[in-house]
């Protein structure tokens, strides 16, 4: 079974192939987070226009890590919490699939720049 990041990169690699009518890359702006709102160039895209990578998304990542000062001592951590990379006013980079010959009628979102 493929993974979540073979399936984003399979999406990504078959709608390519459709986006030879305009520049698939843009860059946008997080103008909300619940519910998740980025704008491209003046149009709101609402979740159900994006495909997120999801690292840029608040995630828990379950670690086995045991530290220790002495012999009769120690703590263990096993879930680290990763919060959202994706901020109100945070840039974000999106490329355009599902092309309708007109226009991207979806996006992913990448990742953040500064």
């Amino acid at each position: 079974m493929a993974s979540s990041f073979d399936e984003f990169w399979n999406s990504i690699d078959l709608q390519q192939k459709k986006n030879t009518v305009e520049e698939p890359f843009k860059i946008a702006e997080v103008t909300s987070i619940d519910p998740l709102v980025v704008e491209l160039e003046g149009l709101p895209l609402y979740k159900n226009n994006l495909y997120i990578n999801p690292y840029l998304l608040a995630w828990y990542e379950e670690v086995n890590i045991i530290t220790s000062t002495n012999d009769n001592h120690n703590h263990t951590i096993s879930t680290i919490y990763h919060y959202s990379k994706l901020k109100i006013g945070s840039n974000v980079v999106c490329y355009g699939i599902e092309h309708n010959g007109t226009e991207y009628q979806r996006y992913v979102v990448l990742g953040v720049i500064e």
